[in-house]
């Protein structure tokens, strides 16, 4: 019964497609007497001649005309767009004007869909009932596709052709026609094996060539509905097996097919169209058991077909706004089909293809991408992200290849010396280009040399190929880092010992070198290594004036500091798996090295690499400082408690958050790495204040739960657990203000204070018994009272420095306290002379102290009364 149906609905709707052409043909006589008609009245030839209008205000704004892209719009008349207003994004005016053809022509796609879907079901009521063979089959569908073109190209050399209106019936059934022809010949080689595969690619290329011919006289609706047909044809039609390679070899015929026809009529979304639709026909087929090579040969052909032909030429050629520039300036259509391309291709490869084909097919692209757009300066901002797709390959391998590590290395191990020579022949390629284009010599230059060093560094971060090739990687890295001097030398002569490709240049010399140097040598000797390569950047930019290197004093910092908190960390450095000489070594790198550096840079002129370099290596010296420091003094303690252990953790974390903190507000960098700096400051933020939290209430030692204290009295792990962090934070919210800056020195303060109570209680019962059930000693209480006072003295020396008001206040407020607990608590233990000499000890002290605050009153400043300001 649904068979019956779907025939009866193709025959009704063929009844309806013959009714609605000859309604068409009898509209269209009627136009032409109406025209005929208007040329003999006087009024018509009166404003043609005057260049008047021939419709009414009311009848032009519910018909507006259409017009070529070379008319002037009545905006476009007057004067010309301010440079800081962007101009409207080629994407939404794309999809406007697509929207506007839809509105008025939306019959015509329907109804080729229609056609089109009407010859492949009729295929498939043919297979489920049995009536014809598998030739007649074919045979049908291809008398179908014919009689649809034939008929088109009659209605065309009979009412013309175009883009509106009657003229795109020929285009529609065209279409419909090219797409039974694709149908006919998918299905003779997937379901019936009539042809083979060098057949059926040659029947789809002559398919192919034949609708490209028939897309230059027809317009560009038979281009996108032979593209769309054609790309949903093997979905429709596919058999149960897995996808083959001839498939991607299809789809990459539709691109070449769709692009060819936009190279010669230049619609621009026609080549959009044929780049989106069969990249995605691809991935999903891949998605489904297709090779994973045809899928990168065919993202590979469809790219470099891109960057081409929408442009109307063989070789690219492309020139104007670069894609990255569109809210400056409007990018033709073109150079939009090329960099979705481009970036289609990258993204295709990256999620369904693995390693090593996926690092074969991005090499292979990065070295030709820049001797392919020569000619085309619009493309040369894609060479960044093709470049950048090599590391990310590499990472991305250990997901898509199961036991890449396990499996590739151990029977592939070519695949990573092959990669990291697939990279430095792309930096040639952009040195090459550098050369080539003196424009854009240092964005090439630049680019030249951080490919093959960026993606080095990836192998080695992601595949760890020593343990394989214990000799041949360090050679080739090596081997690297002498190719990057070689290359430092040459820009030298070429641009006069000055220039970002010198710059460049050595940046690479001196990072190849220290990933050499962590591959044989010792942590501490690589420590040492870093801090020399710190210091010989510092000196060879005073010497030579190479800011560049600013950027390898900056790394260097950061490679520093990764390897004192992180890798191998603090762990190592305190638990005494290294020797004393190597945690003394590595001290004098982190603290020595980037010092010297700063010292060497300090006069030279600002430039943005070296005031990068500057901070990044001031922020790593001053978060080490306090890190070092604690490290020494852990390791005169016989261990490392829990409360110790999470104080440091909390001050390794306070430090790297002021770090990111001053970086965010010293360096001027984009949006992005301005919120990625804030959230890194918030998020060590938030793990420094668990961690205190954690070591002062759950896991301190005056609760069950707490670990004894190691150490002498006063000189213990106490310092390390409170004392160290608050100084630390307060240190770090000294100069904040505002309601944040005030909340970080109270949390400093009462750590400080935790650490002073628990000193004394340490004082007086020992690391054994500091738990709250011992209770409390006479003497510990007194002293606690002491505490007090002094840190209402305190309080007043600062309030007299500073000249605040609010500290004095604190002050007061502290020796109140201390007075109100001796009272109350202390001297309830006390009898006789013992509390008599309390008492008066206890009244000397307030008097000095009161008499300390009026003289600190008398010589602070006054406040002025607030006087209201009228309305």
């Amino acid at each position: 019964m649904r068979d019956d149906l779907t025939i009866l609905f193709v025959l009704l709707l063929g009844l309806a497609l013959a009714l609605a052409f000859r309604r068409l043909r009898a509209l269209e006589s009627r136009v032409r007497s109406l025209e005929a008609q208007a040329r003999r009245t006087p009024a018509a030839t009166d404003e043609r001649e005057q260049g008047g209008p021939l419709l009414t205000p009311a009848a032009a704004s519910r018909w507006p005309l259409a017009r070529s892209d070379d008319e002037v719009r009545p905006e476009e008349s007057g004067p010309p767009a301010r440079p800081s207003t962007p101009a409207l994004p080629v994407l939404r005016q794309a999809m406007r004007r697509a929207m506007d053809w839809l509105r008025a022509n939306w019959i015509y796609p329907v109804a080729g869909t229609a056609l089109i879907m009407a010859a492949i079901y009729l295929v498939q009521y043919s297979i489920e009932k049995g009536l014809l063979s598998p030739a007649a089959r074919i045979a049908l569908a291809v008398v179908l596709g014919t009689a649809l073109i034939a008929g088109a190209e009659a209605l065309r050399r009979r009412w013309g052709d175009g883009e509106t209106g009657a003229r795109l019936v020929p285009a529609t059934l065209a279409g419909a026609g090219v797409v039974a022809l694709f149908a006919a010949v998918l299905a003779a080689f997937h379901l019936y094996a009539m042809l083979g595969q060098i057949g059926a690619f040659a029947a789809l290329a002559a398919i192919a060539a034949f609708a490209m011919a028939l897309g230059w006289v027809h317009g560009p609706l038979l281009a996108a509905i032979g593209v769309i047909g054609g790309c949903a044809a093997p979905f429709l039609l596919g058999g149960g097996s897995a996808p083959g390679a001839p498939i991607f070899g299809y789809f990459l015929i539709l691109s070449l097919l769709g692009q060819g026809i936009d190279g010669y009529r230049r619609w621009g979304w026609v080549s959009i169209l044929a780049v989106l639709l069969p990249l995605g026909g691809g991935w999903l087929m891949a998605q489904a058991g297709g090779p994973g090579w045809a899928l990168a040969a065919m993202a590979l052909g469809i790219a470099v077909l891109a960057l081409a032909l929408p442009g109307g030429t063989l070789i690219p050629q492309a020139e104007g706004p670069m894609p990255h520039r569109w809210r400056q300036a409007r990018p033709s259509l073109a150079v939009l089909a090329g960099t979705l391309a481009v970036l289609g291709a990258l993204l295709a490869i990256l999620s369904a293809v693995r390693s090593p084909e996926s690092l074969m097919a991005i090499g292979i692209f990065a070295v030709i991408l820049p001797i392919w757009t020569r000619r085309a300066p619009a493309f040369a901002s894609l060479a960044l992200p093709v470049a950048a797709a090599i590391p990310v390959a590499v990472g991305v391998s250990l997901m898509t290849t199961p036991l890449f590590l396990s499996f590739v290395l151990n029977a592939k191990t070519w695949s990573v010396v092959t990669t990291l020579t697939l990279s430095v022949l792309a930096g040639a390629a952009m040195l090459w280009r550098s050369e080539d284009n003196p424009a854009q010599r240092s964005y090439w230059g630049i680019l030249a040399i951080v490919t093959p060093g960026a993606t080095a560094i990836a192998i080695e971060l992601f595949w760890r190929p020593l343990t394989l090739l214990p000799l041949l990687w360090p050679f080739a890295v090596m081997a690297h880092a002498g190719a990057a001097s070689a290359v430092a030398i040459w820009a030298a002569r070429r641009d006069q010992g000055q220039g970002a490709r010198l710059g460049a240049a050595l940046v690479g010399t001196y990072t190849m070198i220290a990933l050499a140097m962590t591959l044989l040598i010792s942590e501490a000797a690589l420590s040492m290594a870093l801090a020399v390569l710190l210091v010989s950047a510092g000196a060879m930019d005073r010497r030579f004036n190479l800011p560049a290197l600013g950027w390898v004093m900056g790394l260097g910092a950061l490679a520093l500091g990764w390897r004192l908190m992180l890798v191998p960390g603090l762990g190592p450095l305190l638990d005494g798996e290294v020797s004393t000489l190597d945690v003394w070594l590595t001290f004098v790198a982190v603290l020595a090295g980037p010092l010297a550096a700063l010292a060497l840079i300090r006069s030279l002129t600002p430039h943005p690499a070296r005031d990068w370099g500057r901070v990044v290596a001031e922020t790593t010296l001053s978060a080490s400082v306090p890190v070092v420091l604690m490290v020494i003094f852990g390791r005169f303690l016989d261990g490392i408690s829990a409360h110790a252990g999470l104080g440091i953790e909390a001050s390794v974390l306070i430090a790297m958050a002021w770090v990111q903190a001053e970086r965010a507000e010293r360096l001027s960098s984009s949006r992005a790495m301005l919120l990625v700096r804030r959230i890194l400051c918030w998020g060590l933020g938030i793990a420094a204040a668990f961690c205190l939290w954690v070591g002062a209430v759950i896991l301190s030692p005056v609760v069950g739960f707490g670990s004894s204290v190691s150490g002498w009295p006063i000189l213990n792990d106490l310092a390390l657990a409170y004392g160290a962090p608050a100084l630390l934070l307060w240190w770090t919210f000294r100069k904040q203000g505002g309601k944040r800056g005030l909340l970080g020195r109270l949390t400093a303060l009462a750590l400080l204070g935790i650490w002073i109570a628990t000193v004394i209680r340490h004082l007086w019962h020992g690391s054994a018994g500091m738990t709250l059930d011992a209770g409390f000693l006479q003497g510990e209480l007194y002293a606690y009272t002491l505490a007090l006072l002094a840190a209402g003295a305190v309080a007043m020396a600062v309030a007299l420095r500073t000249g605040r008001h609010m500290i004095r206040v604190a002050g007061l407020a502290l020796i109140g306290v201390a007075a109100a607990k001796a009272f109350l608590i202390d001297a309830s233990g006390l009898s006789g002379l013992m509390r008599v000499g309390a008492f008066l000890g206890l009244g000397l002290s307030l008097v000095a102290l009161a008499w300390l605050n009026a003289w600190v009153t008398a010589r602070m400043p006054k406040r002025e009364p607030k006087i209201a300001q009228p309305d």
